[in-house]
Order: structure tokens, then sequence, then C-alpha cells
């Protein structure tokens, strides 16, 4: 299956500032969807109303409504895994290395005259990082919401194989065995004897038992952030 993209969502005020941005992206081969919010307020709600669609946020410092300090935390709130590039000017630079330090942001670029030195190239590095970390996390769909498991600590609980939790994530997307068979590359009654060693050690007997006990053991973890 392919791999969606990772989006992009940008919080800049300046016109100037966002088309700068936007061509040196272009410029740089990175087609990665972008998504623009005006002000701080606005990003927030993005966030809250579209968990889990951005991966990575380029923020700057000075924005209207709420500056983009208030809006590094509670974007980190929303999903710890958000990757952050923090936009600066030379009189916030301290504030941008504190934010880094203290705040969990990824790096940070300052502007100048001459545009944003380094901007695709952090960009390209930041998208890496974001699909890294979803590696080992999955989106999964309950309710309406959007809801993220940490399919490693799912893993470490059950003592489950990597190949073990490449069925699981497929059950939980709700994938027949012939569906999970074709993404494996395994035949069905292969997934079938993986199904009988999963149930046994989850202490299982079916598939919704299976994607009730991870959400459930989620929930009382507290990884489990909804909207």
């Amino acid at each position: 299956m392919e791999k969606e993209a990772v989006s992009i969502l940008l919080v800049e005020d300046n016109p100037a500032d966002v088309e700068i941005i936007q061509r040196s992206l272009r410029k740089g081969g990175l087609s990665n969807p972008l998504h623009l919010a005006r002000d701080g307020e606005e990003a927030i709600d993005l966030l809250h109303r579209r968990f889990a669609q951005f991966g990575v946020l380029i923020l700057d410092i000075h924005l209207p409504k709420i500056d983009g300090m208030e809006v590094l935390k509670e974007a980190k709130r929303i999903d710890p895994e958000l990757v952050v590039i923090m936009l600066t000017g030379q009189a916030s630079l301290q504030t941008a290395v504190e934010s880094l330090r203290r705040e969990g942001a990824f790096d940070y670029l300052q502007k100048s005259k001459d545009g944003l030195s380094g901007l695709v190239d952090t960009v390209r590095l930041a998208i890496e990082k974001r699909a890294l970390r979803l590696q080992a996390r999955w989106v999964f769909q309950a309710d309406g919401a959007e809801r993220i498991i940490d399919m490693t600590t799912v893993q470490e609980r059950f003592g489950l194989s990597e190949r073990e939790i490449d069925l699981v994530k497929c059950l939980c997307r709700g994938d027949s065995n012939k569906e999970t068979a074709e993404q494996l590359f395994l035949s069905e009654t292969t997934i079938k004897g993986y199904l009988k060693h999963i149930y046994r050690k989850m202490g299982i007997h079916s598939r919704s038992s299976l994607v009730s006990r991870i959400l459930v053991g989620a929930a009382m973890r507290n990884d489990l952030p909804s909207r």
C-alpha cells in the first residue's frame, strides 16, 4: 500500500512570508499537502478538528490572537508526535531556542531579508522524522473520532512479533482475512494460524474483542486523545 504523504500546517500571518515558504517548498520538490492558518486561534482550531491529519507544523512565534509559543504548547498536547518548526526573527531568537529546549519543537528557522535559509532541508528532515514516528503509531477510527494507538506498547504488552503487529493493524482497520493476506503477502491459511497465536497471547477469542482489548488498554494509559 502506498504511504500517504505527510501533511504540513503552516501558521503565518505575513502574506509575503507565506509566499516565500510556498515557493521554496515547490522549488525544493516537496509536494506534501500544505494547509494555512493565519493566526494562532485558527491553528489550534484546525489541530483540534483535524486531529492526526497534520504531521509537520511550521509555526511563526509572533501571531495574532494567540502567540506561537502557546500554539506550540497546545499543539504538542493535542499530538505529542507532531513535528514543529518554529519561525523567528532576530528579536525572538532566544524564545525560539527555549521552545526547542522546553516545549518540544524540532528546530527553528530565522527570518531574514534573504528569506528562510535551510527551509527545504529542515522540512524534509521533519517529514522523515514524522514518518518514522508513525511506524509505531496507528490511527484508529471509532465512533466518528480518530484515535491514536501506540503499537509498540501493544506489542510489548502482549508479546507480539513484528508480523503479528502488522496483522493487528489490518484487523483494527477492518480488513478481512483475504485482504489481510494480500496486504502481507501471505496465504489465508497462514493468516488464520497467526490469528490463533494472537488470540491466545491476548486472551481473547474474536476480532471484536481484540479491538476492544486494545482500545480499553490504550484508554487506561490515557494514550487515546479524542475530539
